[in-house]
């Protein structure tokens, strides 16, 4: 058995940690549609997100594509590929800004 080099060791820690955090905000921003009645429930059946041109959609689509694919690649291989490891780290962070600007353009609709 080959040992793991510090690289591959690092790179390890930084794929999981960038798919745990992603998790957790993607479900932290579903949870207050999934919460049950809030005060906010007619403000979301009123408000509506404009998408000035649908290929404006194609760019998070793709990277949540490589998210999953790189994800998936990841689990077979068991992270031992670092490269791999470094390409996911660096989808999921540019996927976590798209998150966060998309989470307050909803929010600055919902409240007040």
């Amino acid at each position: 058995m080959q040992q793991e080099t510090r690289n591959q060791k690092i790179s390890k820690i930084a794929a999981k940690t960038a798919i745990r955090i992603f998790i957790i905000i993607l479900f932290f921003g579903l949870l207050p549609f999934i919460a049950g009645n809030q005060e906010w429930d007619q403000r979301i059946a009123g408000a509506h997100l404009i998408i000035p041109s649908k290929w404006t959609l194609i760019a998070p689509a793709i990277l949540f594509l490589g998210f999953l694919t790189l994800t998936i690649i990841c689990l077979k291989t068991k992270y031992r590929m670092p490269d791999v490891n470094w390409l996911l780290v660096f989808n999921t962070l540019i996927l976590l800004i798209y998150l966060g600007m998309l989470y307050s353009r909803i929010f600055k609709v919902l409240l007040p």
